[in-house]
């Protein structure tokens, strides 16, 4: 039986850890911190993880300073990175995996991973949606309810499905 499940879920008791026991509300926020770098994730000093909702890899990287409200997903095996002081709003959304476009039988065909990269001092609001290999300029707001379909430079706020630059922001200096 135990194989069978192996074979089914090779990551089941990683899973369980990542998205049962480390986000569960119970678990302080220090603590949280402690129990998912043991779960393989690369995180830095004062990184404030609220009861994130879902991790589907390791492969995620936050440096000094980043900030993941409650409810914050981050898809799959594509890699997420997240420079300092950088911040996801709740119910924020990152995807990182996709599938290319099958026949008319089977639209979702063999499946696609893409690494997201957050910049330094970016803002992302709520329930922003971040799709596969889109890179966030450092210093950028992302306004809430936005869908970020591609790059956004450096500096700008961005809003809107998909999200598009509305204005610059003073960069820092």
């Amino acid at each position: 039986m135990f194989n069978l499940v192996r074979k089914l879920w090779p990551n089941l008791a990683r899973e369980f850890w990542l998205n049962t026991v480390c986000s569960s509300r119970l678990v302080p926020s220090q603590a949280r911190f402690l129990l998912l770098r043991l779960g393989g994730l690369r995180l830095r000093r004062s990184t404030v993880l609220h009861g994130v909702e879902w991790f589907g890899s390791g492969r995620v990287t936050f440096e000094r300073g980043v900030i993941l409200n409650r409810g914050v997903v981050v898809n799959h095996s594509g890699g997420l990175y997240m420079a300092e002081n950088s911040g996801l709003g709740p119910g924020t959304l990152v995807i990182t995996a996709s599938h290319e476009i099958g026949p008319p039988t089977k639209r979702w065909a063999a499946g696609t991973t893409a690494r997201v990269v957050i910049g330094k001092g970016v803002w992302v609001g709520a329930n922003v949606t971040i799709l596969p290999g889109v890179r966030i300029g450092d210093g950028c707001i992302i306004g809430a309810g936005s869908v970020v379909s591609r790059d956004c430079l450096p500096d700008g706020i961005y809003a809107g499905v998909p999200a598009r630059r509305l204005r610059d922001v003073v960069p820092a200096p």
